[in-house]
């Protein structure tokens, strides 16, 4: 049993989740729990790719570790492993009943909450995931914040300033950046 998910593929429930809290990688059937809960998973073209890739990093930015270590790349915050994981973790969803997540940690499950709350209106649109994962990213390399919304406007002229703002506010308000910034 890897990481306490037996061949059967039980749904993901809270002792397994735990591990999220404490800092563990998932497996790839955790991860396809995650996915489908979240409801934007789909590898069969490039939005959907994105998309993942996307996701996948604003949730840990939210705190919650997944194991994937991220670099940047041409749209922004990019995962090779995340990338392979992805298509075994489409056939893995597939067939797998979308059941609701629950961490171990009350804190942790605060976060994924927050987090599908703040990726409510986000999450069909790969554009405002690109932006808001860019912002995390760079706000990681502890720049200050007008360069980073400077940065993310020149990578992507199709942002306008104002964008960029209101996606910084937005992270802002959950906390996932401006902890260094002035």
């Amino acid at each position: 049993m890897a990481n306490g998910i037996n061949p059967c593929r039980r749904p993901v429930a809270k002792e397994v989740m735990g591990m999220v809290a404490q800092g563990s990688a998932l497996d790839r059937y955790e991860m396809a729990a995650i996915l489908n809960d979240i409801g934007n998973f789909d590898m069969s073209n490039f939005k959907g790719r994105l998309t993942l890739q996307k996701t996948v990093f604003l949730l840990q930015s939210f705190g919650l570790n997944l194991g994937y270590v991220f670099k940047w790349y041409l749209h922004g915050t990019y995962c090779p492993t995340l990338a392979s994981d992805g298509y075994a973790m489409d056939e893995i969803a597939s067939s797998m009943p979308t059941i609701p997540i629950e961490l171990e940690s009350e804190q942790a499950q605060r976060r994924y909450l927050e987090f599908k709350e703040f990726l409510a209106d986000k999450k069909d649109n790969p554009t405002m995931l690109e932006m808001a994962s860019s912002i995390c990213y760079l706000d990681g390399l502890d720049i200050e914040k007008g360069e980073i919304l400077e940065l993310v406007k020149n990578k992507k002229p199709k942002f306008s300033m104002e964008q960029c703002q209101a996606a910084w506010n937005d992270l802002e308000k959950y906390g996932v950046v401006g902890h260094r910034n002035g």
